[in-house]
């Protein structure tokens, strides 16, 4: 074999690959797909274990810690419709009552909503601190 076959061979083996590893990254697992609290509702049967994004208001009073913090669950709400989320993990420092998060994970057959990733959405204004706040926040830093 030439010098120049071997390089088309070798070139080919490298496209042909890339190629299968990028099609077969875009199957139905790895896809995630944004839907509203309602748009998932109206899904029914066909949205069971399926992955899914999904935004909206944490409802307040309904978020539930287990004592070990690793286990929570809430519900949000969004376009009037509600869902209630489980989540096996850790929340996000910001995670509060009544702010704005991206949920990623899969509808059960029991109408729940199972978490593998909480986000929360960033305010988008902030207000300064006062002074006796900043003052306490800079002699308990550490660096």
């Amino acid at each position: 074999m030439s010098r120049n076959k071997k390089v088309y061979v070798a070139f080919l083996a490298v496209v042909l690959a890339m190629a299968f590893l990028i099609l077969w990254g875009f199957n139905e697992q790895t896809m995630v797909y944004y839907s509203t609290v309602k748009e998932l509702k109206a899904r029914g049967a066909d949205a069971y274990g399926r992955g899914f994004r999904v935004s909206g208001k944490v409802v307040p009073g309904t978020v539930e810690r287990a004592t070990d913090r690793v286990h929570a669950s809430f519900v949000i709400s969004e376009e009037g419709e509600t869902l209630r989320i489980e989540y096996d993990g850790i929340l996000p420092d910001t995670f509060k009552e009544d702010i704005e998060v991206l949920i990623e994970g899969t509808m059960q057959a029991n109408g729940t909503f199972k978490a593998s990733n909480v986000f929360t959405k960033c305010a988008s204004k902030y207000e300064p601190m006062d002074e006796g706040t900043q003052e306490q926040a800079r002699r308990t830093s550490t660096y």
